[in-house]
C-alpha cells in the first residue's frame, strides 16, 4: 500500500531536469557514447572479439545502447518527477504534464524517424550533427519554464553540431561534452 493516497491536483508541470536526474540523463549519455565507441574500436581492431562481428551486428548493438540510453533517461525524469510530486502531495498527471509528455512523445517520434532517414541515405557522417541540432531544439522546445540553462544546453549543442560538421571524428567528444553539460546542470541544480 502506498502512503501517497490523499493526493492534491496541481497546475504546475511535473516533468522536468534537474538535480539527480540530470546527473542520471548526462551519466546514460557518457556511458552510451563511450560503448559505442568502444564497440567501433573493436571492430576495426584484429585482437577483439569485436573484429568478428558483421557491421550490421554492430550497428544493431549501436542502436540498442541508442534505445536504452533514451529509455533510461526517459524512466529517470518520469520516477524522479513523480517522487517529487507525491513527496509535495501532488498528482503526477494533470493537464500540463500530460501536454508535455505528448509533446515530448510527438518529438521523440519525429526524431527517431528523421535520424532513420538519414541513416538510410547513407549519410552516416551527419548522425551525429543531426542528433545534437534535434536535441537542442527538443530542449528549446520543452524548456515551458523558460530555464536559461536549458538555453545554455541547446547552445552548447548547437555549437558542438557545427564543430561535427565540419570536424566528423569529433563525435565522441561532442557526445562526451553533451553528457557532462547534464551533468554540470544536475549538480548545479539540485531541488
Amino acid at each position: 500500500m502506498s502512503k501517497y493516497k490523499n493526493l492534491t491536483a496541481n497546475t504546475s508541470q511535473n516533468f522536468i531536469l534537474r538535480g539527480l536526474n540530470s546527473i542520471q540523463v548526462g551519466l546514460y549519455i557518457l556511458l552510451g557514447a563511450y560503448l559505442i565507441k568502444s564497440s567501433l574500436l573493436g571492430f576495426i581492431s584484429d585482437v577483439s572479439l569485436m573484429g568478428m562481428m558483421s557491421i550490421q551486428i554492430i550497428e544493431i548493438m549501436s542502436i540498442s545502447v541508442v534505445i536504452l540510453v533514451f529509455l533510461f533517461s526517459s524512466l529517470a525524469i518520469y520516477f524522479s518527477s513523480r517522487r517529487n510530486a507525491r513527496r509535495s502531495g501532488h498528482k503526477v498527471w494533470n493537464a500540463k504534464s500530460k501536454k508535455h509528455f505528448w509533446l515530448y512523445f510527438l518529438l521523440i517520434s519525429v526524431g527517431i524517424i528523421l535520424l532513420k532517414i538519414i541513416e538510410n541515405l547513407g549519410s552516416i557522417h551527419y548522425l551525429t550533427p543531426a542528433f545534437l541540432i534535434y536535441f537542442s531544439a527538443v530542449l528549446f522546445l520543452l524548456n515551458t519554464k523558460k530555464k536559461k540553462p536549458y538555453y545554455i544546453l541547446a547552445g552548447i549543442n548547437l555549437f558542438l553540431a557545427a564543430l561535427v560538421l565540419l570536424i566528423p571524428s569529433y563525435w565522441y567528444s561532442a557526445l562526451t561534452i553533451t553528457g557532462a553539460g547534464f551533468l554540470v546542470y544536475g549538480i548545479m541544480v539540485r531541488k
